[in-house]
């Protein structure tokens, strides 16, 4: 998440590597992504039913969705008996994931406050910044992580959802330069103070693979 190439942190293959190595870790891991997932689309129902709720509103909460309930099967396929929900004891660093979402949605919504006043207005593009700065930051974590199971012969792949994820970062951009005459210099804005709650977040992560 700027250009997906500019977000690239040397330490995450490393991090997903050490991971992936521990098959009790590695399940944590990827309840945890359906975490992530899961926060997403419930957020875009929260913020965006109403009467005004587009087919790309529906479709993209309805695939967060989806990429929540996959990764919670994936968990599965790396230990049969993972039945857990999203208790902290069942992530990696569950309460360091709902704090980088919540700070970057906070971050977000500071910035638009002070330039759409219009709530309506107000709240979509929150729903397209917050979207779209997340799903270019697990583009980059998705990208590294499918490379590191292709290369493992893990039966787990990330295609499919990688492939999905750039159709949403399409469309959102597309809404958000049409209503934000700023949308280019914002979202690099947005992208820089992004990438400080991700290396608080990622940090603990890492710590945690090296337990």
């Amino acid at each position: 998440m700027g250009q997906v190439t500019e977000k690239k942190n040397d330490s995450i293959p490393k991090v997903l590597q050490a991971i992936i190595t521990n098959e009790t870790n590695h399940a944590l891991w990827l309840n945890t992504l359906s975490l992530l997932e899961h926060i997403g689309s419930r957020k875009i129902l929260l913020t965006q039913s109403s009467e005004d709720t587009s087919e790309m509103i529906l479709r993209h909460a309805t695939e967060e969705a989806r990429h929540a309930l996959f990764f919670k099967k994936a968990a599965r396929t790396i230990q049969p008996e993972f039945r857990s929900g999203y208790q902290n004891s069942s992530l990696v660093r569950g309460t360091a994931a709902r704090i980088y979402f919540a700070k970057l949605d906070t971050l977000v919504r500071r910035n638009l406050r002070k330039v759409f006043p219009e709530e309506k207005t107000f709240t979509y593009l929150a729903y397209l910044y917050t979207t779209t700065v997340i799903e270019k930051r697990a583009m980059v974590i998705y990208t590294a992580y499918d490379e590191i199971l292709n290369e493992s012969g893990s039966p787990i792949r990330l295609t499919n959802l990688i492939l999905e994820e750039e159709g949403h970062l399409s469309e959102m951009s597309a809404e958000m330069f049409r209503l934000d005459p700023d949308a280019s210099e914002r979202l690099a804005q947005l992208e820089e103070e992004e990438a400080k709650i991700f290396a608080r977040f990622w940090r603990q992560i890492s710590e945690f693979s090296l337990n």
